[in-house]
């Protein structure tokens, strides 16, 4: 395979988390290799990150609520906001759980943003 071209492999559409990817390292201008799963760690543990502040978040808001009933504020637009917000996250989570099926969207892992259609790497940008 060393004199095929990146472009001339067969697709893969169903991805496993050790399913081994081509990256190119800028910081040591050297190719090399990354699991699927090694990749996508930094993206579970923000996706974590994310939910644990939603629901601190949440937390405060119902806190201030409950003061800011007592002030006869309508403070309803807020809490829609937060519920809203909750309900991204839980989807943003239901879309990571489903990603070795085809992952779609953009990722950005420290200065790299990585961009994949149906479960294909299509482009990374620094």
């Amino acid at each position: 395979m060393a004199d095929t071209k990146v472009s001339d492999l067969n697709s893969i559409t169903v991805v496993d988390n050790n399913d081994v990817l081509y990256i190119v390292d800028t910081s040591s201008s050297a190719s090399k290799k990354i699991t699927y799963g090694n990749l996508l760690s930094g993206v579970n543990s923000n996706i974590t990150t994310l939910t644990n502040d939603v629901n601190t978040y949440t937390t405060a808001v119902l806190e201030f609520s409950a003061v800011f009933e007592e002030a006869n504020l309508d403070i309803g637009p807020l809490q829609a906001d937060v519920l809203q917000l909750s309900t991204n996250v839980a989807l943003i989570s239901a879309e990571l759980d489903s990603r070795p099926e085809g992952v779609t969207g953009s990722f950005v892992i420290e200065t790299s943003t990585f961009e994949f259609i149906e479960g294909q790497l299509i482009t990374v940008t620094s």
